[in-house]
C-alpha cells in the first residue's frame, strides 16, 4: 500500500521539525542563560623583580566584584629547585581567587642559583605586593600569606621566617609535602632516597650534607619559632617521609606557634594532595588568620 503526502502536509511536518530543532538547540546551549558570570580574572607574566638581567615574573589571579580589599596569597611551585615555573600553580591560583583571595604564582631563580636566592626572590615578591601602587592595582588588604608545594614548601617556610626577622611578617604559611630537616639528620626520619639528598645538595651548593653549614639555616625546623600560623598537608606514604612534617609540628608546638597538620592517606605528593577536602581546609585556615 502506498501513502501519498500532500504539499500542505509536507509544510506542516517541516515547520514542526524546525520548532523541535530550535528547542533542542536551546537545551544544548544555543540559547543558554545558565552560564555563571566569571568570579575572577587572570593577569599573566607580570615582572616583579629583575636579578642579574633575569626578569622574574608572576601570574595574578584576582577576584572580581569585591566590596572590600582582599588578602593576598603568594604561591611558590615545586620542581626539586631545578625545574618548574609559576604555571604549575595555576589551578590553586584560580581556586583561591574564586574563594575571594588575590593569588600570585611566582617564578624564582632555579639551581644553579643556590640558597638563599630562592627565598630572596619570594621575599621580594611579597615586598612588591606591599607597595601602595600594587595594593591599589590589585585591590589588596594588608594581609599576605604564603603557600608552597614540595620544594616550594621549604622556600615559603624560610621566607616567612626571614620576613618576620625583618619586621615584615606574613599572616600564615601553608606547605604541601614539606621537608623540615635538610641536614644529614633527615636520614633518621625515614631514609630519603639518595636522589633527594642530591637535590638538597644542589639547592644548598654543598657537596655533602654532613659538611654543609647552610643546611641548618635552610631547614624549616630551625626557624619554626619565627613562623606565623602554619598549615602542613602531607601524604601518609609519600616521597617526603611523614616524620618530616611531624618533626616540624613538634618544633612549632614547642615554640607555641599555632599549627595544623592534615594527613592524606596514600602516596600523593605536592599539588596532588589538593582535593575536595584539603582545598576547603586551606581556605578556612587562611580565613582564620584574617
Amino acid at each position: 500500500m502506498s501513502i501519498r503526502v500532500t504539499g500542505g502536509a509536507l509544510r506542516l511536518i517541516a515547520a514542526t521539525v524546525a520548532v523541535a530543532s530550535l528547542a533542542v538547540l536551546a537545551g544544548c546551549g544555543g540559547g543558554r542563560t545558565d552560564i555563571p558570570d566569571p568570579t575572577s580574572k587572570v593577569e599573566k607574566n607580570i615582572t616583579y623583580r629583575e636579578v642579574d638581567d633575569q626578569p622574574l615574573a608572576l601570574d595574578a589571579c584576582i577576584p572580581l566584584d569585591t566590596d572590600a580589599p582582599v588578602p593576598a596569597v603568594v604561591l611558590v611551585h615545586g620542581g626539586a629547585f631545578q625545574e618548574g615555573d609559576r604555571k604549575t600553580m595555576s589551578g590553586i591560583c584560580g581556586d583561591l581567587a574564586d574563594a575571594g583571595y588575590a593569588a600570585f604564582s611566582v617564578d624564582y631563580r632555579l639551581v644553579p642559583a643556590i640558597y638563599p636566592a630562592q627565598q630572596d626572590d619570594v621575599a621580594a615578591a611579597v615586598e612588591w605586593l606591599r607597595q601602595p601602587e600594587q595594593k591599589e592595582r590589585f585591590g589588596l588588604s594588608d594581609s599576605v600569606s604564603l603557600l608552597g608545594s614540595s620544594a616550594g614548601a621549604i622556600i615559603v617556610m624560610t621566607t616567612a621566617a626571614t620576613l618576620a626577622g625583618a619586621g615584615a611578617p606574613v599572616d600564615a604559611v601553608v606547605g604541601l609535602s614539606t621537608a623540615a630537616v635538610l641536614t644529614e639528620a633527615a636520614r633518621d626520619l625515614g631514609s630519603p632516597p639518595p636522589e633527594l639528598e642530591q637535590v638538597v645538595q644542589g639547592y644548598l651548593g654543598c657537596e655533602k650534607l654532613i659538611d654543609c653549614p647552610s643546611a641548618v639555616a635552610a631547614s624549616p625546623v630551625t626557624v619554626a619559632a619565627s613562623l606565623p600560623p602554619t598549615m602542613l598537608i602531607h601524604g601518609s606514604d609519600e616521597l617526603i617521609p611523614l616524620a618530616q612534617a611531624q618533626t616540624l609540628v613538634d618544633a612549632l608546638n614547642a615554640a607555641g606557634v599555632r599549627n595544623e597538620l592534615v594527613v592524606v592517606d596514600g602516596d600523593n605528593h605536592g599539588l596532588s594532595l589538593l582535593n575536595s577536602k584539603t582545598r576547603p581546609s586551606i581556605f578556612d585556615f587562611l580565613a582564620s588568620v584574617q
